[in-house]
């Protein structure tokens, strides 16, 4: 019994690693582009980064409503293919791609009416408006693409097909870097093997940067799409299928996807609140603030990728039946993603001057980011319990605490004690980052004791069915 049961744990630890490796692998590489794209903006200094800055909380709005919309129908396509009914899967997908046009077109006009107002609203300084306003409105030039990227990559990973994510973002990111280098630099000249090279150059600066983004993410949307058209004989659709709405199928993606959305949306409404904040220390602060979060997502790499497998396994667990399997998919998920975090976490607290120095110039940035990063690392592997079993709990239909928890955990504690500590304190943009560690360690404490307590069960049904507990 006990061989037949470690056996089991094996095959399980294989099926979680097999899904989870691509999605970290694209996590880091996403990432690490992410550095390239921040330290290229950073060398037009200050402005340059607060520009980019002064949007990235605007932009992560969008990504979390996005998310939700994929949570909504990818969280159906893994109970469909759980239950053996490749027919729905289908019918869910095509649903999946009338929620990207209609999703990417809304957002587009949206972007578009509001770029000149919302860097104002936020805060953004007269010398960093201008830049902030082009980066928007460029950037956003893409947002079908960008719900297409979203939504599809949801669905695919929960088919079991954590690849082609990786495979188009990886690429959408190389052709970011390379379009970066032509876009936001002027022509120059460098020296290459002792011969003087003429390099070309637009000269945009931070609107360059946002047109290289918007054009990566363009390809990379479309190619997701495309992917989800054709994804083998099983799950393959035509444009030739019908792609009427169905009710059914668009009333359970609400149900599942708007309590994730309002979760992003909570937070992201959070974030930008705190932007306000730290946008009315000075740009120095600002920008300090932009490269520590775009620093910080080392630590969390692991527990987003092991996440995607995570919510794929106990979707399609859900849809067997198997209370068994998506109890120990969580859990361990849930280990897995503790314990890889933690030893990034400890990285982060150590090399933190040196990731600083990566993005930007001025000392005075470089060391401010380096503290906040420290600061933050000590509870980074309770935010990567959070990513993951808020995750595991959508794959069981579980998605209003992650809600609860991310309104509980941003408003009633970040959003209160962060001007306590700014202002009141004297902490400056530390007391930002303190109150941010505070609420990541309470998420995912309350994370942890949900799955453990195993009222999910009895929201998706296995208890009913009368499944082992």
């Amino acid at each position: 019994m006990e061989q037949t049961q470690k056996r089991r744990g094996d095959s399980r630890m294989k099926v979680m690693w097999r899904l989870s490796w691509p999605a970290i692998i694209e996590q880091i590489l996403a990432t690490m582009v992410s550095y390239v794209d921040t330290a290229m903006v950073g060398v037009m200094g200050a402005a340059g980064t607060a520009a980019v800055s002064v949007n990235a909380a605007p932009i992560w709005l969008s990504g979390g409503l996005l998310v939700g919309v994929g949570v909504g129908y990818s969280v159906q396509v893994s109970n469909a293919i759980g239950a053996g009914d490749d027919e729905r899967a289908r019918q869910i997908i095509r649903q999946g791609v009338l929620a990207t046009l209609v999703t990417g077109f809304l957002g587009l006009l949206l972007f578009q009416a509001l770029a000149p107002l919302i860097p104002r609203w936020l805060g953004a300084k007269p010398e960093v408006l201008p830049q902030a306003v082009s980066y928007l409105r460029c950037y956003t030039m893409a947002m079908p693409f960008i719900a297409a990227g979203y939504i599809f990559s949801a669905i695919l990973r929960c088919m079991g097909n954590t690849k082609a994510p990786l495979y188009f973002n990886t690429a959408a990111n190389l052709i970011n870097i390379v379009l970066n280098f032509f876009l936001i630099y002027p022509t120059r000249t460098a020296v290459l093997f002792g011969a003087p090279v003429t390099l070309p150059g637009a000269g945009l600066g931070v609107t360059g940067a946002a047109i290289a983004s918007a054009a990566a993410l363009a390809f990379a949307g479309g190619a997701l799409l495309i992917a989800g058209f054709r994804q083998g004989e099983r799950f393959r659709i035509s444009l030739h299928d019908s792609f009427r709405p169905d009710r059914a199928i668009i009333r359970q993606a609400v149900h599942l996807g708007v309590p994730t959305a309002a979760e992003r949306c909570t937070i992201n409404l959070g974030q930008i609140a705190m932007t306000a904040v730290v946008a009315s220390l000075s740009t120095v602060a600002l920008a300090a603030n932009h490269i520590a979060t775009t620093a910080e997502g080392l630590c969390y790499l692991p527990a987003y990728g092991i996440s995607f497998a995570g919510i794929a396994l106990v979707g399609q667990a859900v849809g067997a039946g198997s209370a068994e399997d998506a109890q120990a998919y969580g859990r361990l998920a849930a280990l897995l993603g503790f314990f890889l975090t933690l030893g990034t976490a400890v990285a982060l607290f150590l090399l933190a001057p040196y990731l600083a120095a990566l993005f930007n110039s001025d000392a005075e940035v470089v060391a401010q980011a380096a503290l906040m990063l420290r600061i933050v690392s000590v509870s980074e592997p309770f935010f990567a319990l959070s990513i993951i079993l808020s995750g595991a709990l959508r794959g069981a239909h579980d998605v209003r605490f992650p809600m609860v928890v991310g309104l509980l955990c941003m408003w009633g504690v970040r959003i209160v004690l962060a001007p306590i500590l700014v202002y009141r304190a004297g902490m400056g943009l530390a007391g930002v980052w303190t109150a941010m560690a505070a609420d990541l360690i309470l998420r995912g404490v309350l994370c942890a004791l949900r799955w453990r307590s195993g009222k999910w069960k009895t929201i998706c049904g296995l208890e009913r069915a009368g499944v082992l507990r």
